[in-house]
């Protein structure tokens, strides 16, 4: 059994040249048995930073929190460390992120759709591991009616699938709990939160490329494009050489090479010959 906890994140203003406002979603999978030993960490990690039990971690803290007066070094530590502690527990990751510069859907509809993206990799996780699953996710905003909403849009995945997926592998619909109580949560939050940031050119999420790589979920020829994270529309495909360092990406079983000089480049792709930021 895997416990995989899911939260959405995006980024208003890109400094990288092209995108326009992104939105994501990303999940965070837990062999069952390391659930309770990510739980322990984290809580002496706090108690480490002397963090009130009452906070939780957050990509964006409250103002006034613990983490917001901590200050910028302490705050990039503690991020570095739940990544840390988070591989040492056999997490595996995936991240699906829309350009709504280029395609601009209504939010409500890109969330719908990327969610939907987000729940095949998850299937195809616990189908490669021979695995059961529960999908816990983060309350939505928005009140008690956008919760209803979220919960009867998100249950047609565990009982219909998508096209591509059917709900094999997750053995009940996606509940929601609260992030404050749940660390799991709160490392979805910061997983996708960063990896997000790291596409969209910011350096708070490039400095943590090197700890999210090892736990993304990959694919058979061993690349994290289309598995551990999904960038659309597909124009954004080279960004997967420019952020993580792929040389390639896999379709239909064929990997085509990216970046410079490849001679592979989608129609219109943004990416082939520059990476979008300042030199």
């Amino acid at each position: 059994m895997q416990l995989i906890f899911i939260d959405d994140s995006g980024q208003q203003s890109p400094p990288r040249e092209h995108l326009g406002e992104l939105a994501s979603v990303g999940a965070v999978m837990f062999p069952e048995d390391q659930v309770a030993a990510y739980s322990r960490q984290i809580a002496e990690l706090r108690t480490e930073l002397g963090m009130p039990a009452s906070e939780e971690f957050k990509w964006n803290s409250s103002k006034g929190s613990f983490m917001a007066g901590a200050g910028g070094e302490v705050v990039k530590r503690t991020r570095r460390r739940m990544l840390e502690i988070a591989a040492n527990c056999g997490v595996s990751t995936a991240v699906v992120i829309w350009d709504r510069g280029q395609i601009g859907w209504p939010k409500a509809r890109v969330a719908r759709e990327i969610l939907g993206y987000l729940y095949e990799r998850i299937e195809m996780h616990l189908e490669s591991r021979e695995e059961r699953g529960v999908v816990i996710a983060d309350i939505p905003g928005g009140g008690n009616r956008d919760h209803t909403k979220w919960l009867a849009e998100a249950l047609d995945l565990t009982t219909v699938g998508t096209t591509y997926v059917k709900p094999n592998r997750v053995v009940m619909p996606i509940v929601t709990a609260p992030s404050d109580h749940l660390p799991h949560l709160q490392l979805a939050d910061l997983v996708t939160a960063a990896t997000t940031a790291a596409v969209a050119g910011r350096e708070a999420g490039v400095e943590l490329v090197e700890l999210l790589k090892p736990l993304a979920r990959r694919n058979t020829h061993g690349y994290i494009g289309g598995a551990g994270l999904v960038l659309w529309p597909r124009s954004l495909t080279d960004l997967f050489y420019w952020v993580f360092g792929e040389t390639h990406y896999v379709r239909n079983s064929v990997g085509y090479p990216i970046g410079p000089g490849s001679g592979f480049s989608h129609p219109g792709s943004l990416f082939s010959t520059s990476s979008g930021l300042p030199t």
